[in-house]
């Protein structure tokens, strides 16, 4: 068993036992390491302490069951997932989120979660045009001609991806959707763009752009506005169960496995990376990731 085998053992472990108590000792047995091995080689590979993690990955499954579950008391789910104690939970859970657990009960806003990693996924480099299913997602890697700009014009957004967190992105995404049948020249059946303006820079902090695609180029100072130019491109095209999961978890993990794919197979790429999305709707769960190749 290869030493990463052993930490994706761990956390599937962990997500099928988050209501157990669980400890160092335990998983350190699961994984068949020492426990000092063990902490060492699992903050490596996830970017957390284990500790930390199963915290986490409760506080997610915890906030999914407040939002979906409205029959039981808070108490009794925090009870469920782990959590012996509903202060420490209450303070944990405003900590990661802002707010507390009944203010997100009432208001249940999209959540930035760490995620459960797909550990094998970063070990799996698959060729171009080789479809693989894992974890719950669709993915596939292509190439991709753009013989015509797209034009988006739309409106940006800062803030800091560090999850577990509420998502920065989600009030410039809901202005976008309820203002984008009056931005001129807007394409019903067009795309939406998702765009990290600060990606070459290797930050947390992001400036975001969301954008509906329009019929041509606009000067308008009342809108931000994007091009798409005309070019070859890497394209990651994945599917997920829902779009809330497309738009969170999905996404995160398409990220980071694009980042290790392109320094695998030594391409050069332009430091930038483009969301399109084909529908918001509650079913869609399609879209893709554009990485333009560089100098072509």
């Amino acid at each position: 068993m290869e030493a990463w085998d052993s930490i994706n053992t761990v956390t599937n472990y962990i997500e099928a036992h988050l209501a157990d108590k669980l400890t160092i000792e335990d998983l350190a047995k699961t994984a068949c390491l020492s426990p000092f091995y063990f902490q060492k080689l699992f903050k490596r590979l996830v970017g957390t302490t284990a500790m930390e993690y199963v915290k986490f990955r409760r506080l997610a499954k915890i906030s999914e069951e407040l939002k979906l579950n409205n029959s039981n008391n808070i108490l009794t789910i925090c009870l469920q997932y782990g959590f012996e104690n509903p202060e420490t939970f209450s303070r944990n859970f405003k900590e990661a989120y802002g707010m507390t657990p009944s203010e997100y009960r009432n208001n249940p806003i999209i959540l930035s979660h760490f995620t459960k990693p797909d550990i094998a996924l970063h070990y799996t480099i698959i060729d171009e045009d080789v479809p693989i299913v894992t974890d719950g997602i669709v993915l596939e890697v292509t190439r991709k001609t753009l013989a015509h700009p797209k034009y988006f014009s739309g409106f940006t957004a800062t803030g800091v991806l560090e999850p577990p967190s509420a998502d920065p992105l989600e009030a410039v995404w809901n202005t976008l959707h309820q203002t984008k049948k009056d931005i001129k020249g807007y394409l019903p059946d067009g795309n939406e763009i998702g765009v990290n303006l600060n990606l070459a820079k290797r930050t947390k902090e992001v400036k975001y752009f969301a954008g509906a695609e329009t019929d041509k180029e606009y000067a308008d100072d009342t809108l931000e506005h994007y091009t798409l130019t005309a070019r070859n491109y890497i394209v990651c095209q994945f599917e997920a169960e829902n779009f809330e999961m497309l738009i969170t978890d999905t996404i995160t993990k398409v990220y980071q496995y694009m980042y290790l794919w392109v320094r695998n197979k030594k391409i050069a790429v332009s430091p930038e990376a483009i969301e399109l999305y084909y529908g918001s709707t509650p079913d869609s769960s399609y879209m893709e990731l554009w990485i333009p190749l560089k100098g072509e």
